[in-house]
């Protein structure tokens, strides 16, 4: 690094465990959201029995979108991924985590835009019965999808571009004096760095 006469070097940017386990926050809301998006009833409609009582059946988020608990499970992997990695893998499972967001804000979309709430049907309904009225939609489901959708794709966009300004945890629990072991050949330091999410063009850590 050159510096002008008489001038400080530019000081490096402070790695954040803050924003790292804001990250880490974002996908837990995330997969919690998609988890109650599936469990909720996104379609209901009103049968009467042939004994002439009414019952109401629902269709739930997983009949309707049986990718959401899957992709709920995924994101919990995720986490431990962004914690375990560094560098250059790092920022490759951040986007893959906003392409995982943008695919669920698609889904969305389609689901907005294409009515396809007129599909599937109600279980668990009496031999017989008969409908009463239109199905009516709720969207909470959706809307918790969309939120769900929404924060996996900023967080892993965080994790792609900010992945530098985050630590990496696995560090820590490396062997006492390994973190400071140099390699004589450059070409090796320098995949050491970007694997322990280093800078290998900054000379404050040689």
């Amino acid at each position: 690094m050159t510096t002008e006469p008489g001038s400080e070097p530019s000081p490096r940017p402070a790695r954040s465990k803050g924003l790292l386990w804001s990250v880490v926050l974002l996908v837990l809301v995330a997969a919690g959201l998609l988890w109650g998006a599936s469990a909720l009833v996104w379609m209901e409609q009103r049968f009467r029995t042939p004994f002439g009582t009414e019952v109401s059946a629902g269709i739930t988020g997983e009949d309707i979108r049986p990718e959401l608990v899957p992709m709920a499970l995924a994101a919990l992997a995720a986490v431990a991924a962004v914690l375990a990695t560094g560098g250059w893998l790092r920022r490759v499972v951040g986007a893959l985590i906003a392409v995982a967001g943008a695919v669920l804000g698609w889904r969305v979309f389609q689901q907005f835009g294409f009515g396809w709430f007129a599909t599937g049907s109600a279980g668990g309904v009496p031999p017989g019965s008969t409908p009463i009225g239109e199905m009516v939609s709720r969207p909470y489901g959706l809307l918790l999808m969309a939120a769900g959708a929404l924060l996996l794709f900023v967080a892993g966009a965080l994790v792609a571009f900010r992945a530098g300004r985050m630590p990496a945890m696995g560090a820590k629990y490396s062997a006492p004096g390994a973190a400071k072991q140099k390699s004589h050949d450059p070409d090796r330091q320098m995949w050491n760095d970007l694997d322990a999410g280093r800078d290998p063009t900054d000379e404050q850590d040689r």
